[in-house]
């Protein structure tokens, strides 16, 4: 998907909180802005603007992991949300969907958080259901944020159970606030999937130049791909004609909203 309108003011909104989280000045500020107004371009996807930006203000202020406190919260979160779980776990497919759709409610610099009380999925299940269900014997999860992570973990346990091997990729290194390698080390999370693979870069979604090793057999393969959030979304969608992809993710812009003929705050799960 390329970069839209009101993507504009959502880079300005990602430099403004980066540098906040990181301790920046005006200086950086300045600096970003200027490099944003000097790579817009319609030509573009929005992660590739931000992946650029966020390596530029990185650089600036040393700092690494600006959103780690974000990341731990959101984790702390999404683990009391799915303990509250119990008793009424998810038992079929459609179920499951539901789950990993929610994990993906929070957002770096919208907010959101993990609340059922509005929760209405948009999605043809049937359809879903008959992609998940090939002949072929892996499945990859491209993950997206710590929420997605944990949220993401039924669906894969499912699969399982029907005898396929999934596959969870994160990202090789911190990026805004999607989980990383790092993150599974740092809170001990290596077991909530039977394979975590890395996608070997610290950049948001995934694009076509970055795959490589295990994500590119997969992709070149004919086990179904699950991409989910947002930066999948709009980084995937530029080549997704190589190959059939789930999608599963909450609607959180107007850009995407209009590519996906959805309203903002809308949950979709849906195969292009």
């Amino acid at each position: 998907m390329k970069v839209m309108e009101p993507c504009l003011a959502c880079l300005k909104g990602l430099i403004k909180k980066t540098i906040s989280l990181s301790g920046g000045n005006e200086r950086v500020t300045g600096s970003s802005l200027d490099l944003l107004d000097s790579l817009y371009t319609r030509d573009a996807t929005p992660p590739a603007l931000a992946n650029i930006l966020l390596d530029h203000i990185r650089r600036f202020t040393g700092v690494y992991d600006p959103y780690a406190t974000i990341k731990y919260r959101e984790y702390r979160e999404a683990l009391s949300f799915i303990k509250d779980l119990k008793g009424k776990k998810p038992v079929c497919l459609s179920d499951c969907i539901q789950v990993s759709a929610l994990g993906n409610s929070t957002d770096f610099f919208t907010g959101g958080s993990f609340d059922q009380g509005s929760f209405a999925l948009k999605g043809d299940m049937d359809r879903i259901e008959d992609t998940l269900s090939s002949e072929a014997d892996e499945i990859l999860i491209l993950g997206d944020n710590m929420g997605d992570f944990i949220f993401d973990a039924p669906l894969a346990r499912f699969l399982e159970k029907q005898g396929k091997t999934v596959l969870y990729a994160v990202k090789g290194s911190p990026v805004q606030n999607d989980i990383s390698m790092e993150d599974i080390a740092r809170h001990r999370l290596e077991n909530t999937y039977s394979s975590i693979i890395s996608t070997g870069k610290a950049h948001v979604g995934l694009a076509s130049q970055d795959i490589a090793g295990v994500i590119e057999r997969l992709w070149k393969g004919d086990g179904p791909v699950i991409a989910k959030g947002m930066g999948n979304f709009e980084t995937i969608t530029e080549f997704d004609d190589e190959r059939q992809v789930v999608y599963i993710m909450k609607v959180k812009c107007p850009a995407v909203a209009s590519a996906v003929d959805s309203e903002i705050g809308t949950f979709i799960a849906y195969v292009r």
